[in-house]
């Protein structure tokens, strides 16, 4: 989902003072502590991805926002 659509959705549910920042790029070795990445397709991407974009195969995103208060 792109960034600005998850931060409308979050202000949509009643968020505010969404942020969203503190990109981070993620590479294979990292995906491999996931349990959403099995052995093998950690394999299949080291085998089919070129060796230059192992270290850069997705970005985290850190997003903050405030529930307003009640009262």
């Amino acid at each position: 989902m792109a960034e600005r659509v998850f931060a409308a959705k979050l202000q949509g549910v009643g968020f505010e003072d969404v942020w969203v920042g503190g990109h981070r790029p993620s590479g294979i070795d990292e995906a491999s502590h996931y349990p959403l990445f099995t052995e093998e397709v950690i394999e299949l991407m080291r085998k089919t991805l070129p060796p230059e974009r192992h270290d850069h195969i997705a970005t985290g995103v850190i997003v903050k926002a405030r529930k307003p208060s009640l009262g």
